[in-house]
C-alpha cells in the first residue's frame, strides 16, 4: 500500500512536485470534487453536528453571513472547471449555498437519475432555504427572517398565514400555522434524496479520472465511504486522488486511497492550478496555430520535389 505524498504550499522544496500535481488536475477530463467548510473559510460560517448547534448558529450573528456571503476563489475555480467541461460533479457538506451563487446548477428537479443536470450535490442541503413544518412550503432565507431567528423565534409560513386569513374572512375555524425551519439535514439524519445520490455517485465512478477533496477533515463516516468508493474508481482509471486542506489530516489509514495531500488553504492552491490551466490553453492554441503552418510547409516541399522531377 503506497504512502501518501505530503506536500506544503509554503515549502520551497515542494514547489516542483506541487506543480506536477497541479498539472495532473489540469490534464484531467472528469473531475469529481468533495468539499467541506475549508473552501468557505473566508465566509466564516461554522460547522455543526447537531440541531442544538444549528439553531444556536442561526440565532447568533451568522444569519447575516448566510444572506450576505459571497463565493471564494475556490468556488470560482470549480465553476471554471465546469465551464471547461472538466467537472463531473461537486459533492459538498457545506450549507452556505455559495455554489449556486457562483453559477453552478444545484437544481434537483428530475424524474430519472440519468437526467440529473445538477452540478452540485448538497449532502446537507442548504441554509439559504426554509421549509414549513406544516405545508412543506419552501421560502428563501431573507434578512427579515434573520431578525426573527435572532430573537430565538421561528418565522410563520406566509403560505399558511395567507390560507388562515382567507379562512377567517370566510368565517371558518382556525387551522395550524406552520413555522419555517432550515432545510438543513443534520449529521445522522436521512437525506430525502439519499437513494438518488447513491445512484448518481455509482454512475459517475465509471468515468471519474481525478478526485479532489477540498477543505475536508475526513471525519464523517458516510463521506469517508464516498471518498473511498470514488478513489477506488479513479485509481481504476489510472487517475489520482488529491486532498487539499489547511492542516495535515490524512493518517496512515488513508494510504492507498489518497495519493497527494497538499497542506495549505484551498484558495491559495486553486490559484496555482489556474496557472496550469492557462498554460494548457496556451499550448493548445500554439498547437492549433502551428499545425496549418506545418501542413503548408509540407505541401510546399512536395511541390518543389515535383518541379525537380
Amino acid at each position: 500500500m503506497e504512502e501518501i505524498v505530503k506536500l506544503n504550499l509554503k515549502s520551497e522544496n515542494d514547489c516542483l512536485l506541487i506543480r506536477e500535481v497541479n498539472s495532473l488536475v489540469a490534464k484531467a477530463k472528469n473531475c469529481v470534487i468533495i468539499t467541506r467548510a475549508g473552501i468557505s473559510c473566508s465566509v466564516e460560517i461554522p460547522d455543526f453536528i447537531s440541531s442544538y448547534g444549528l439553531y444556536n448558529m442561526i440565532k447568533s450573528q451568522y444569519p447575516e453571513l448566510i444572506v450576505n456571503a459571497r463565493p471564494t476563489a475556490t468556488h470560482s475555480f470549480i465553476k471554471k472547471l465546469a465551464d471547461m467541461k472538466k467537472l463531473k460533479r461537486v459533492y459538498t457538506q457545506n450549507i452556505d449555498n455559495l455554489e449556486e451563487l457562483v453559477g453552478l446548477d444545484v437544481d434537483w428537479q428530475f424524474e430519472r437519475v440519468r437526467n440529473c443536470k445538477a452540478q452540485v450535490v448538497q449532502l446537507h442541503e442548504t441554509l439559504s432555504k426554509l421549509r414549513c413544518n406544516a405545508c412543506t412550503n419552501i421560502c428563501p432565507f431573507t434578512l427579515q427572517y434573520c431578525d426573527i431567528f435572532k430573537e430565538g423565534k421561528a418565522p410563520n409560513c406566509p403560505k399558511c398565514e395567507e390560507r388562515e386569513n382567507t379562512r377567517v374572512k370566510q368565517g371558518k375555524r382556525s387551522h395550524f400555522i406552520g413555522q419555517l425551519k432550515p432545510t438543513v439535514i443534520l449529521y445522522g439524519d436521512t437525506h430525502p434524496k439519499g437513494l438518488e445520490i447513491s445512484q448518481i455517485a455509482i454512475r459517475e465512478q465509471n468515468k471519474a479520472d481525478c478526485l479532489i477533496i477540498m477543505g475536508n477533515s475526513l471525519r464523517i463516516p458516510r463521506v469517508k465511504d464516498l471518498i473511498r468508493d470514488f478513489a477506488r474508481a479513479v485509481h481504476g482509471h489510472n487517475g489520482y486522488v488529491i486532498l487539499v486542506n489547511a492542516m495535515d489530516v490524512a493518517n496512515k489509514g488513508w494510504n492507498g486511497v489518497i495519493d497527494y495531500q497538499i497542506e495549505g488553504t484551498c484558495d491559495e492552491w486553486v490559484k496555482l492550478v489556474d496557472l496550469e490551466l492557462l498554460n494548457g490553453k496556451r499550448i493548445l492554441t500554439m498547437t492549433k496555430i502551428s499545425l496549418p503552418n506545418l501542413k503548408y510547409k509540407q505541401e510546399k516541399k512536395e511541390r518543389n520535389v515535383l518541379r525537380q522531377i
